[in-house]
């Protein structure tokens, strides 16, 4: 009983885990990087629109104006933005493959939760009534012994010691010729 209970809640427990998991996955990380893509879209528009700025401050005086910070800025923001895609990409991916997971673990241990909701409540059953039979027996009590061979005495005392299938006659005494031709 203790088994069956404890086999339940734990599967009960890492099923939850696994739909708990899938949850966060889809309604936390895939809106926080869907966030943060458009975030760093804002700062890499922002970037570009300072190196163009910087650049066209330069064209303006007509030298080279040093435009190494701006672009520099450009860059880290393309690498930011591709890194959310990336995680977008992964968290999505991992979304999948749990999934999968799941319906295979779910396969898995379906054996289990079958025998846990069926089979064993009916095992425990029949060891309560099987353990009531043997109370039941065992509070019958000795059989007097002595009464049993006092009935059997009672009886045939002579079946009682014959063996079975053959009859046994008292022996008669021996007849002589002379009383057996007359």
């Amino acid at each position: 009983v203790g088994f069956v209970d404890a086999g339940k809640a734990a599967l009960l427990e890492a099923e939850s885990d696994l739909d708990r998991t899938i949850l966060w996955l889809d309604r936390d990380r895939v809106p926080h990087w869907n966030r943060q893509i458009r975030k760093r879209q804002e700062l890499l528009v922002r970037a570009k629109s300072e190196l163009y700025r910087k650049q066209m401050q330069s064209s303006a005086k007509g030298g080279r104006a040093g435009d190494s910070d701006e672009r520099k800025n450009l860059q880290r923001a393309e690498r930011r933005l591709e890194e959310a895609r990336a995680r977008l990409q992964a968290t999505r991916s991992w979304m999948r493959r749990l999934e999968r997971e799941r319906t295979l673990y779910k396969a898995a241990i379906s054996p289990l939760a079958s025998a846990l909701d069926h089979e064993l409540p009916s095992a425990v059953a029949l060891l309560r009534k099987m353990s009531e039979n043997l109370e039941a027996y065992t509070d019958l009590g000795a059989p007097d012994i002595a009464r049993l061979f006092k009935d059997a005495g009672e009886g045939d005392a002579e079946a009682s010691t014959r063996r079975s299938g053959t009859e046994t006659r008292d022996p008669a005494p021996e007849e002589s010729k002379e009383e057996r031709q007359a």
